[in-house]
């Protein structure tokens, strides 16, 4: 799926007072006159009931936001909802795996490294990685770093989206497996979102900085940010919060697989205050209170925009620019997370939350919507989907099918004593075998993961669902085979009865 598809993300009333003081409380951080001043502008008692309302509706267990303004202010963090199961509630410090907003670290972590001089954006990924391989081997030569940070390489989303499910091992030998990949256009002509693009920059960054991915992000970028929240594997994190999945529109927690190779592209883990932080050395080109975290001249370029998306919309590097409203931002999904974060003007905006519904999406998309709408003096007059109805006619298709299957069943026991042989039974029971029991599954099973995604990847996003999509089809055509077989003999008596 494209950016935006693969991509795409989600949402307690109380006082401004009684807000500031349980972030005092839970980070001794004194609060700035002008904290207060900018603060007292921003109606957080609207942002609170719109999460609340929200969150209510799409069924989202927790959620944390912090919002920044220019300079190095932090004006606003909360947590809302549960963790996980054990109902410990979401503060600001809790940890959240953030999606593909990781790839914006990837970026910033490649310009750290250009601006020491370890790094040409127009080298070939080859100058870095000897070894590295697509299937086309004149092609592989031409692949820079540039082409990988602007999603212009040539590697496909499809292939980027199959990977999902292969980053259980270490990053080096998850990109060498990626010498049969084809390319799926010239590389440097077309933006095509793709993973891949990511974890190959996180291979690179192992190979220049001789440390591995997760050293690395610790070191440069986490440490010098003081976000002691973040981690770049589960086993760091104690904070953590459970991720979340509408199995038949019920959310449950789920667990994770391995993405020790993926996390370059898409599984780092982070919090609210620290991603306000993050946010911060974004806006400030590339400085955090008296650091610098990468030159202002890189910042600057990982905010340019590069390739075209559709429409005013551009990718950066790690980030996606919308040129008609100026602002820029990048969505992370995981299988049960979302994450959100934008700069638009002054303010910058994080948003986690430990769940995601494919369906609804677009519906966790607009919760930042509202949040900037308020922000700006505005209403948040958003859509917001009702996901009861969904899965209320998913349910009830499902219902169907099986009670299909049922009789199905139910008739080839009986087919021998109840089955007559008319000339319009035959023929509504060869079509009912070539449409039900033939061509529909054999589309679903063949079809379907060529055109959306591997099977692998649609049980782990789509869990219930996704194995309910398989089997049905599975055990349709399994049924056809012994239609078939009754339905022969039963013709063969009708000619026989014909003939007589």
């Amino acid at each position: 799926m494209n950016y935006k598809k693969f991509v795409q993300c989600t949402r307690s009333i109380v006082s401004f007072t009684v807000m500031i003081a349980v972030i005092m409380a839970i980070t001794g951080i004194s609060e700035p006159a002008a904290v207060r001043a900018e603060s007292a502008s921003i109606d957080t008692a609207k942002i609170d009931n719109l999460m609340d309302t929200a969150m209510t509706r799409l069924r989202i267990p927790g959620a944390s936001l912090g919002i920044v303004v220019k300079g190095d202010q932090l004006i606003y963090q909360k947590g809302y909802g549960i963790a996980g199961p054990e109902n410990n509630p979401v503060t600001p410090q809790t940890s959240f795996v953030i999606g593909s907003v990781s790839k914006s670290f990837t970026a910033m972590a490649i310009m750290q490294l250009v601006d020491q001089g370890k790094i040409d954006l127009e080298s070939p990924v080859q100058n870095y990685l000897p070894w590295f391989q697509v299937a086309d081997a004149e092609a592989s030569q031409k692949i820079a770093v540039k082409h990988l940070l602007h999603q212009t390489s040539g590697l496909s989303t499809y292939d980027g989206q199959a990977s999902l499910t292969k980053g259980n091992k270490p990053i080096e030998q998850h990109i060498r497996e990626l010498s049969r990949t084809q390319l799926t256009e010239p590389v440097g002509t077309v933006f095509q979102y793709s993973n891949l693009n990511y974890d190959i920059l996180g291979g690179i960054i192992e190979a220049v900085s001789g440390m591995t991915y997760a050293e690395y992000i610790e070191k440069n970028i986490f440490r010098p940010l003081s976000m002691d929240h973040s981690s770049a594997s589960p086993q760091g994190s104690s904070n953590l919060a459970s991720g979340y999945q509408p199995v038949f529109g019920f959310m449950l927690p789920t667990k994770q697989l391995n993405h020790e190779g993926t996390v370059p592209s898409g599984y780092l883990i982070s919090s609210a205050e620290d991603m306000s932080k993050y946010l911060i050395a974004q806006m400030n080109h590339g400085r955090f209170q008296n650091k610098t975290i990468v030159s202002e001249q890189s910042a600057a370029l990982m905010h340019q925009p590069a390739a075209a998306m559709w429409g005013d919309q551009f990718y950066a590097m790690g980030w996606a620019v919308d040129k008609n409203i100026n602002m820029i931002y990048h969505d992370g999904s995981t299988e049960n997370t979302y994450s959100k974060m934008i700069i638009d003007g002054d303010y910058g905006v994080i948003l986690l939350i430990n769940s995601v519904d494919f369906f609804h999406i677009d519906s966790y998309d607009q919760l930042m919507v509202g949040v900037n709408s308020i922000l700006h003096g505005k209403e948040p007059s958003i859509n917001i989907a009702n996901p009861t109805k969904t899965y209320l006619i998913i349910g009830f298709v499902a219902l169907a099918i099986i009670g299909y299957i049922v009789y199905s069943v139910y008739g080839i026991f009986v087919w021998k004593s109840k089955f007559k042989s008319t000339k319009l039974k035959l023929v509504f029971h060869v079509s009912e075998i070539l449409l039900i029991n033939l061509s529909i599954p054999i589309m679903i099973l063949l079809f379907l993961p060529k055109l959306v995604v591997p099977w692998s990847v649609i049980f782990v996003f789509l869990v219930g669902l996704g194995h309910f999509m398989f089997f049905v089809p599975m055990i349709l055509l399994v049924l056809g085979v012994m239609k078939t077989i009754l339905l022969t003999k039963s013709i063969r008596l009708y000619k026989h009865v014909v003939q007589a």
